[in-house]
């Protein structure tokens, strides 16, 4: 195909895909799960590969912790490094939202790679020894983790727009990580121990809506089957809906709205900035 947006996409794509930053990091996250599939239970006195359902529990606080900073700083550094780069993609034959569009398609692409190598070689090796029991959860788990990292890679393109400086846009994503993986959940806690009973559960459930983390990190629950594991927000939710597949619609949807309206933003900004 020869339309801009995809031939753009494509060179995003082959330009991260050299990077070799981006190779440490799927490395890492590949040897990471390994480890925890082999080691998850060794604090219970075992050893060897866990099963789907147990590695896919014990894998989402990796998850919630790792992809979200790497789709940040890998978005990032694609837009402030180099912005004589992007000023000669503006000045062709295309429009600024197919640039927009390209770029960001080239590092979700970037950002799936990277991710499904890491989570697919345990599981070819636990597929293997345990066999396919949870499989299907484990699956669900990866595609809510691919999810984030694109609710993340928008997240980071609107940043890069805000704070065209490398050191501000730097910090802001920083700050943003940590936000979403710390000072919001502290936020939540500290307000709804002053929050009434009668209220309580939709103030939990109002709570989920803004953290992406915390949706991916219920919707994995839900989908593995951790009831045990929901904590107070997935449990509201839980039994506000009175369904675990209503509950995964309802949070699936929250999540891909995440993923849509800061890229929505970053057109709009994109669109009338002096370059």
């Amino acid at each position: 195909m020869n339309h801009p947006v995809v031939l753009i996409a494509l060179q995003e794509f082959t330009l991260n895909r050299r990077n070799r930053w981006v190779s440490s990091f799927a490395v890492l996250f590949a040897l990471l799960t390994f480890f925890i599939a082999y080691f998850g239970m060794v604090t219970a006195g075992y050893s060897g590969f866990q099963d789907f359902a147990r590695t896919s529990t014990s894998l989402i606080s990796l998850t919630g912790f790792l992809v979200p900073l790497f789709a940040l700083m890998l978005t990032v550094f694609s837009f402030i490094s180099n912005p004589e780069y992007l000023e000669m993609m503006v000045a062709q034959p295309v429009s600024r939202r197919q640039v927009i569009a390209g770029k960001y398609l080239g590092l979700v692409l970037t950002l799936l790679a990277a991710t499904l190598l890491g989570f697919s070689v345990p599981g070819i090796l636990i597929s293997l020894v345990v066999g396919l029991e949870g499989a299907l959860g484990y699956a669900l788990v990866v595609l809510f983790s691919e999810v984030l990292g694109i609710v993340f890679t928008g997240c980071a393109v609107l940043l890069a727009q805000l704070a065209r400086r490398r050191q501000i846009a730097l910090g802001l994503a920083m700050a943003l990580w940590l936000f979403f993986e710390v000072i919001y959940g502290l936020l939540v806690l500290g307000t709804t121990l002053y929050l009434p009973n009668a209220v309580l559960q939709s103030g939990l459930i109002v709570a989920l809506a803004g953290n992406p983390i915390d949706i991916f990190r219920v919707l994995s629950l839900l989908v593995v089957g951790g009831a045990e594991f929901f904590g107070p927000a997935g449990a509201a939710l839980l039994k506000l809906v009175g369904s675990q597949g209503v509950a995964v619609l309802i949070g699936s949807s929250l999540l891909l709205l995440w993923g849509a309206w800061p890229l929505f933003l970053s057109f709009r900004i994109f669109s009338r900035q002096n370059l």
